[in-house]
């Protein structure tokens, strides 16, 4: 009986992931052959390629793909480390529950981007204020995350805790903590999903900032392609964009299924 973690299956799964976006370029390829694309649209798969290679010579590509990352990462690191802090400390005790826990609710039903104007009003519109939103965007489901697991840990596991006389250290760090590692680590991966969407925003919809002079990032790339209607561009900063988000994704999800072997998704 073969598992998701078996190589025949693995490669499997990766071959049907792949039968979609195979598909729609060979699709897009046919479109371009016969002449049916509209320029205005849609351009066709050469003059992406040919956009690449533009953005690799000049080290457009390689300076925007980097400050973002940069960006993401300085910014989820930021939200998801405080978030975990947050989240645990309302999951364990009563009292931070009961005086965080309603405003916590309120607070994360506002979306993400209507968060600006009042980040733009404290921190301007620089750096500070692009790794501040992203990290906003970390902060929720981090703290979601750590809280659902060490508020749920099931009856069953603390009174193992009680039969072996645990004290509350050892009980902490012996069955409450690894009872909540799935949640958390489910937090973890929403909170790089919303972290690397809210750096999309960050750089596309606020003003200009740089990363030790690296630019502003695919974001920009993207808002100034649009601005001169280079589809070649847009198309090919999506690409970036995703390519980088799931590979962003798989890492976190790796990480995950080496501390909990069991999880199959």
């Amino acid at each position: 009986m073969t598992t998701s973690s078996d190589p025949i299956s693995r490669s499997g799964l990766i071959w049907r992931a792949l039968v979609l976006p195979v598909g729609l370029i060979v699709l897009w390829a046919l479109f371009d052959a016969f002449g049916m694309l509209n320029s205005n649209i849609l351009v066709s798969p050469a003059k992406v390629i040919a956009s690449a290679y533009e953005g690799f010579a000049d080290g457009s590509i390689p300076g925007a793909t980097l400050a973002t990352l940069l960006r993401a990462l300085t910014g989820w690191a930021i939200g998801a480390s405080i978030g975990l802090a947050f989240g645990a400390m309302i999951g364990l005790s009563g009292i931070a529950r009961g005086l965080f826990d309603p405003s916590i609710a309120s607070l994360r039903q506002i979306a993400l981007f209507a968060w600006i104007p009042l980040l733009s009003a404290w921190f301007g519109n620089g750096e500070v204020m692009k790794v501040m939103l992203i990290s906003l965007g970390a902060f929720f489901p981090m703290a979601l995350g750590a809280q659902a697991g060490c508020q749920n840990v099931p009856a069953p596991f603390r009174e193992v805790g009680r039969v072996l006389e645990l004290d509350r250290r050892a009980t902490l760090t012996k069955i409450i903590l690894p009872a909540a590692v799935p949640s958390i680590l489910a937090g973890l991966e929403l909170s790089l999903n919303i972290a690397w969407l809210g750096t999309f925003g960050a750089e596309y919809l606020i003003g200009t900032g740089y990363i030790n002079g690296m630019g502003d990032g695919l974001g920009a790339y993207l808002a100034a392609a649009r601005e001169y209607a280079r589809m070649d561009q847009v198309l090919l900063g999506v690409l970036f964009l995703a390519l980088i988000g799931i590979g962003l994704d798989r890492l976190v999800i790796g990480f995950s299924r080496r501390l909990i072997p069991w999880r199959t998704a």
